[in-house]
């Protein structure tokens, strides 16, 4: 099993309307079967990175995400909120993806780790 995150940095002041995209693209992403996400949000008025926006959820396996997989709402949801994200230098927007493997007993065995 794998945890996937999304992470989104927002301008100052738009985490919540970030959230709010994040919530649709993701809600569209499970009614094709994605398993359900949590929304996740950083430093308003709580300690923590200020103006971030987390989408996380478990994935059995790994896939590759085909463009033509991608739900029609999900491409307009993510051209408005992408609006909302802060700009590296570069040009390109703060939205990374991170992947991690879930530990369980058996994975730890198979590795040789005795608990």
């Amino acid at each position: 099993m794998y945890m996937i995150r999304r992470v989104a940095r927002t301008q100052p002041g738009k985490a919540w309307e970030v959230a709010g995209y994040l919530t649709k693209i993701c809600e569209a992403y499970e009614s094709n079967g994605r398993n359900k996400a949590q929304i996740y949000i950083g430093g308003q008025g709580l300690p923590g990175t200020p103006n971030t926006v987390i989408a996380e959820w478990i994935q059995d396996t790994i896939e590759p995400n085909w463009p033509t997989n991608v739900p029609d709402s999900v491409r307009t949801d993510n051209a408005k909120m992408q609006e909302l994200l802060v700009t590296n230098t570069d040009g390109s927007k703060e939205y990374p993806i991170e992947f991690y493997e879930i530990s369980t007993p058996a994975k730890l065995k198979e590795r040789g780790v005795n608990l």
